[in-house]
C-alpha cells in the first residue's frame, strides 16, 4: 500500500489517497481514500469506533478518477464524509460520520 496524497479537511480531519493495487491486483488503481475524523457514535467490538475518538473510515470508489474527485471536494470544503456513505466500507459504521 502507498499513501499518494495527503490532505485536511476544513474541520482539520485527515484524508489521503492510497494505492491498493500493487498489493491486490484485483482493486483498481488509486480508487481508495482514508479519513481520520473522530466518530459520532460508538459501536460494539474490540477494534469498532469509539464515540469522540479517532478512527480510521476508508472508501472505495470506482476509479482514480471518482476517487480524486471525491478528495478534492472533501479538502476543498464542498461536501462530506457523510456524502460518501455509499462508497464506505463498512457501511455499518455510516452513523460514525
Amino acid at each position: 500500500m502507498k499513501v499518494l496524497e495527503l490532505g485536511i479537511m476544513k474541520n482539520g480531519t485527515a484524508i489521503q489517497i492510497e494505492e491498493w493495487n500493487e498489493n491486490y491486483n484485483f482493486m483498481p488503481y488509486a480508487n481508495t481514500i482514508a479519513s481520520y475524523p473522530k466518530s459520532k457514535t460508538s459501536h460494539q467490538g474490540s477494534y469498532s469506533p469509539r464515540s469522540n475518538e479517532t478512527y480510521r473510515f476508508d472508501f472505495s470508489f470506482e476509479s482514480q478518477e471518482e476517487a480524486k474527485n471525491a478528495f478534492n471536494e472533501l479538502a476543498a470544503g464542498n461536501k462530506t464524509l457523510a456524502d460518501f456513505k455509499e462508497r464506505l466500507s463498512r457501511k455499518e459504521y455510516a452513523d460514525c460520520l
